[in-house]
């Protein structure tokens, strides 16, 4: 009877394609972290501090 062990091809001095793929993947998603910090940084900047103090504050009227 034969085993169903799969043995993994030994690579000498080369690397693995998962390997590759997976540091491919990695760059990928730390280009996307930084464009996405990038996008907030840039949307931060936009939003007026002073808007809140003029749409909130109310007069009191008393008649």
């Amino acid at each position: 009877m034969q085993s169903q062990l799969r043995v993994a091809p030994r690579t000498t001095g080369k690397v693995s394609e998962y390997a590759l793929s997976r540091e491919a993947q990695a760059l990928v998603l730390k280009q996307a972290d930084i464009a996405r910090a990038e996008s907030r940084r840039v949307n931060d900047a936009l939003i007026d501090t002073n808007a809140s103090k003029w749409r909130y504050s109310t007069t009191l009227v008393k008649g």
